[in-house]
C-alpha cells in the first residue's frame, strides 16, 4: 500500500506541475498554493461496492456527496483526487453546473479537481465530486479508491506562507477594559485638579 501512495503522490505532483505551468498567468497567488490552507498530504478513500446494491443507492449517495460540497465543501480539502476504479461501468462526476457520465477504460486511473486548486487558480479549474459506479450482472463485490492529494506548495521555490496578523478576540476584550480604566482613571485626574 505503501509503494502504490508513492506512486499515486508522484503522479498526482507531476500533474500539479503540468497544471501550473497552463494556469501561472491567471493564479492569483503566484507560485504558492492558498493562504492558510490545511496541509493533509495524501488521504485513501476505500468505496466497498455491492454485488445487490441497487443504483438508487449509488445515485442517493452521490446526491448526498454533492449536496454536502454545494453546503459546506469537501470533507477534506484537497488539490486532486485520483480514482483507482478497476472495470467500473460507469464513472459519475457532478459539478455546480451539473451531471457528466462516462464508461472509463479499464485500469484508467481518474483524476478529478478538489477545492484548493479551484481556489489557487482563480476559477480556472473548477472543483467536482466523483464516484464510480458498478451495474450489471458480470460485476462482483469491488472496492475502488479515491486518493485525496494536497501538497504543502505547487512550487518547491516558495518555503514560507505569508500569513495577515491579527488580534484574538479575548485581546481585544482585554484592550477594550484597559482604554475603558485608562479613560475613567484620566476622566477622574481631570477633575480632579
Amino acid at each position: 500500500m505503501e509503494i502504490l501512495l508513492s506512486d499515486i503522490e508522484k503522479v498526482a505532483n507531476k500533474i500539479l506541475l503540468i497544471l501550473k505551468e497552463n494556469s501561472l498567468k491567471n493564479s492569483k497567488f503566484g507560485n504558492e498554493m492558498i493562504p492558510e490552507q490545511e496541509v493533509i498530504g495524501t488521504i485513501c478513500h476505500l468505496y466497498k461496492h455491492y454485488k445487490t446494491a441497487s443504483s438508487d443507492r449509488w445515485a442517493g449517495s452521490l446526491r448526498y456527496d454533492v449536496i454536502r460540497m454545494l453546503i459546506r465543501g469537501f470533507d477534506c480539502s484537497h488539490s486532486l483526487c485520483l480514482h483507482v476504479c478497476n472495470e467500473s461501468s460507469e464513472f459519475h462526476i457532478y459539478s455546480k453546473k451539473g451531471w457528466i457520465s462516462f464508461c472509463p477504460d479499464k485500469d484508467a486511473l481518474l483524476v478529478t479537481i478538489g477545492d484548493q486548486m479551484q481556489a489557487w487558480s482563480g476559477g480556472q479549474y473548477k472543483h467536482v465530486i466523483g464516484r464510480p459506479i458498478f451495474k450489471g450482472e458480470n460485476h462482483k463485490d469491488g472496492i475502488s479508491m479515491a486518493f485525496l492529494y494536497s501538497p504543502p506548495t505547487i512550487s518547491k521555490s516558495s518555503n514560507v506562507i505569508k500569513r495577515e496578523k491579527t488580534i484574538s478576540l479575548g485581546h481585544q476584550a482585554i484592550l477594550a477594559i484597559l482604554l475603558s480604566l485608562a479613560y475613567y482613571f484620566l476622566v477622574y485626574i481631570y477633575k480632579k485638579f
